[in-house]
């Protein structure tokens, strides 16, 4: 999934690569998903914000763990009014010897900073209430990520998707 949607992100880039970036037609994700791998999540991230045609986030259903940062990254995001998130520090299985272990948990220490970066960056959340919240499983409900920030607009009409 990683390769194919970062293939296609610079494949429309390529296209539109002569026209005006306000004339561009924006690149619609439909978000409704359990969540995924960091890696993953990180190197869709880093294709969203190089776009320079719009990429607007559309969550539909569930929008958890990697999928929410994916989601956050857009540059307008949009929601269903029964749409939810669900924040978290994610989870990791270690093994190895002492050592690698430790430098697991180091990296992993920072991957979790840096999550918490990019809800505070796209929200209205402060970093002490993201830290708190992301103790455990955070559930958000669209109208409240419309309050915080977290999505632009509750869609109110389906043409919006076209």
């Amino acid at each position: 999934m990683t390769n194919e949607l970062t293939h296609y992100i610079i494949k429309w880039n390529r296209e539109d690569k002569d026209i005006p970036e306000i004339d561009r037609k924006p690149i619609k994700l439909l978000f409704d998903s359990p969540g995924g791998d960091l890696d993953a999540q990180a190197a869709i991230c880093s294709m969203i914000e190089l776009s320079k045609t719009p990429i607007i986030g559309v969550a539909i259903g569930m929008v958890a763990s990697a999928a929410s940062l994916i989601y956050l990254t857009c540059h307008v995001r949009l929601a269903l009014k029964s749409s939810y998130f669900i924040l978290h520090k994610g989870s990791a299985t270690l093994s190895g010897d002492f050592e690698n272990i430790m430098n697991s948990i180091d990296d992993y220490k920072k991957e979790v900073e840096k999550m918490v970066k990019v809800v505070v960056n796209h929200s209205r959340y402060t970093p002490e209430e993201v830290e708190e919240h992301m103790k455990k499983d955070w559930y958000v409900r669209a109208q409240e990520a419309l309050d915080k920030g977290l999505v632009d607009e509750i869609i109110s009409d389906i043409n919006v998707l076209f």
